[in-house]
């Protein structure tokens, strides 16, 4: 059976892999930034580096909607991984403010190719949504365990440290080659329960993918300035905010774990709306009732937990109902994350908490307008189906 060798164990591990090591440029933006602090460069400069890799990796990405089913796959992660390896090495040896442009651009590449890999292999296995909670559980650890120990690595290998790392992880991948799969099965969809066959299915399918926007927008501009709100709202020390929000950042993974327990088990239109109403509701929670410490940490953990759950959901979504579509979800969240911080920030300058709250409710309003109502017609297409097909299958006796 087709879909059964895309769930093997040790295939599953190693795509996983793939994911993480090509996005863990982006995840660790933060501390990267730190091993640059020597060479003096401007904000502006930081942010253009970290805007190219993040462009990059989308058109990544967004490529795959071409090749995913034309090109070799181990071809593909061959060459994404040398590329990323010889980026990483660039960043090693030169510290030219062009060269590392165009090595974090090369980095960024590679990663959106192998996102657009793991999104091809995550459409054709049994439980996409169990697939992806356990993704985000693992890339949430292993974000917070190298943000965490980036002092430790500096030290004993110096602010090259974390490129050798990325190095390293690259290389111990390109042996494994062998346990990815040749490619898209036969070319078609390998399962009967995408029902992507009609205009309807397709519609939905594109609601979905644009759905990714606001959210995405919501989740980054929101976590990109958790810190500020810390001093804003609940009156903590740069400190304070910090060592908050790393706490919290742990706290998260429930938000994959809730995905994965309640996958198959509740549908599509429950989770998301409630997902949605949790965000936007820890959001006001965290604006007007984080009067202390304790207080902002559990606001900002649940409201974590929701936006991550969410996030899960709308990936499984997608790939029920047209699987095809989900390598240009990374490519319109990595677009997404780009504008998201920017908005955010213009929004929480000009306008403040109040302002910024308006901003955030909007944009998730814009999220379950485009989700829930297409979802509860799908979903009632799909009961409308079901009795249909049973019909024509009873032969028609007594008739002739």
């Amino acid at each position: 059976m087709t879909v059964a060798r895309f769930d093997l164990f040790g295939r599953l591990i190693y795509v996983n892999a793939l994911f993480i090591v090509g996005t863990l440029g982006t995840l660790i933006t933060p501390a990267i930034l730190e091993s640059w602090a020597t060479l003096q460069w401007s904000q502006t400069q930081l942010g253009l580096v970290a805007a190219l890799e993040l462009v990059t990796l989308a058109s990544g990405s967004l490529s795959g909607l071409y090749w995913q089913r034309r090109w070799p796959w181990r071809h593909v992660a061959l060459v994404s991984l040398v590329l990323a390896i010889v980026a990483n090495l660039a960043c090693v040896i030169q510290h030219s403010f062009v060269i590392v442009c165009i090595a974090r651009s090369a980095t960024g590449l590679a990663g959106g190719l192998l996102c657009a890999i793991y999104s091809a292999f995550l459409a054709n296995t049994k439980s996409p949504g169990k697939v992806i909670a356990v993704t985000n559980f693992i890339m949430i650890g292993i974000e917070a365990l190298f943000i965490f120990c980036a002092a430790t690595v500096f030290q004993r290998l110096g602010f090259n440290g974390l490129f050798i790392l990325m190095i390293a992880l690259s290389a111990i991948l390109v042996p494994l080659l062998g346990v990815l799969p040749r490619g898209w099965p036969g070319g078609e969809r390998s399962d009967a329960r995408h029902l992507s066959g009609t205009q309807k299915q397709s519609l939905i399918g594109y609601l979905l993918l644009l759905a990714f926007v606001p959210y995405i927008m919501v989740l980054t501009g929101v976590y990109t300035f958790l810190g500020e709100f810390g001093r804003l709202v609940a009156h903590l020390s740069a400190e304070q905010s910090l060592r908050t929000i790393g706490i919290s950042v742990v706290f998260s993974s429930l938000g994959s774990v809730a995905a994965y327990v309640l996958n198959d088990r509740a549908g599509f239109v429950l989770p998301i709306g409630g997902a949605i109403a949790l965000t936007g509701g820890m959001m006001f929670a965290m604006i007007f009732a984080s009067r202390s410490t304790s207080l902002f940490l559990f606001n900002i953990s649940l409201l974590q937990i929701a936006w991550i759950a969410l996030g899960c959901y709308l990936y499984s979504a997608l790939i029920h109902y047209d699987n095809l579509l989900v390598p240009a979800a990374t490519s319109l969240s990595s677009f997404g994350s780009a504008f998201g911080a920017g908005a955010v920030g213009f929004v929480l300058e000009h306008g403040g908490v109040t302002a910024t709250l308006i901003f955030t409710t909007g944009a998730l309003a814009l999220t379950a307008i485009l989700t829930i109502p297409a979802l509860i017609r799908a979903r009632q297409a799909e009961k409308a189906i079901a009795p249909t097909k049973m019909a024509i299958a009873v032969p028609n006796l007594g008739l002739n």
